[in-house]
């Protein structure tokens, strides 16, 4: 009667023992072992691997998407899923997606190798392009700046006076009298040439805004220019005319407050 003790003891270890693998058993025989899809992205023309490839797996009930991943530097890509029935789809930037409709899992060991998956280029042939180049206002050389006031809207229906206030370091006061820098003593040439008509104001504003292709200011003149326009000259390039016969502008200025102007050009 005194080993009573030590055998119930030793039941209820073995009883615990026992409870304790069958649970391991049931648990074991209940959980399925993952399904892995795994395969190689690459480029169709080269052959090279893709990086970054995105692999998306679809469920084909209900097309949901369920899971996916990346390619690595190798292109190559591993997915963990639960056994079913899916489909995937690969994508890369400036690739066309390819989809892979059945995804075929081994019966003993659950994986499904997709092999080497080569994606075509989605390139697109552009039509011809056309690149137009447009003088930028201001250059600069080694005597001189040249200012083009060509497709200045600002200058749009002005005169030369217009112009010249709108030109750096060239001022014009309201007399119409032009200075360099602050100073009076400039030339003002004409296709290169001396032209007594524009060294006034009313001969600057009688040039419409709209002949004038660009404005030279040499600030340092070389010696075969005379003593005259000390503080540099300022040369008016007008615009080519190939019209033959008799030819013309007629601009018309209306501003606020009272601002009227006119301006004719004929030439022959």
């Amino acid at each position: 009667m005194r080993n009573h003790p030590t055998i119930l003891l030793f039941l209820a270890l073995l009883l615990s023992f026992s409870l304790t693998a069958q649970n391991r058993g049931q648990r074991g025989g209940g959980e399925s072992i993952p399904a892995v899809v795994k395969g190689k992205i690459v480029d169709a023309g080269n052959e090279n691997p893709l990086e970054f490839a995105t692999v998306t797996l679809f469920s084909k009930n209900d097309s949901s998407m369920v899971t996916g991943g990346i390619s690595d530097e190798r292109g190559i890509f591993q997915i963990e899923t639960q056994p079913g029935d899916y489909f995937a789809r690969i994508e890369f930037i400036g690739y066309q997606p390819r989809e892979i409709a059945d995804i075929v899992f081994g019966k003993s060991t659950n994986l499904a190798d997709l092999g080497t998956i080569a994606l075509l280029s989605d390139a697109t042939m552009l039509s011809e392009v056309e690149v137009r180049a447009e003088k930028s206002v201001m250059q600069i050389s080694l005597d001189k700046k040249v200012f083009n006031v060509g497709k200045d809207l600002a200058n749009q229906g002005g005169t030369a006076e217009n112009i010249l206030d709108n030109v750096p370091s060239v001022t014009v006061d309201i007399e119409g009298n032009v200075a360099l820098r602050g100073s009076s003593n400039v030339r003002i040439l004409v296709n290169g040439k001396p032209s007594g008509a524009v060294n006034n104001a009313n001969g600057l504003r009688s040039i419409p805004a709209n002949l004038i292709d660009r404005v030279e200011v040499i600030t340092n003149p070389s010696a075969r220019y005379e003593a005259e326009g000390m503080a540099g000259i300022i040369n008016i390039v007008l615009r080519k005319q190939e019209g033959k016969g008799l030819n013309g502008s007629f601009d018309l200025t209306v501003g606020h407050p009272d601002n009227f102007g006119t301006a004719i050009n004929l030439n022959y």
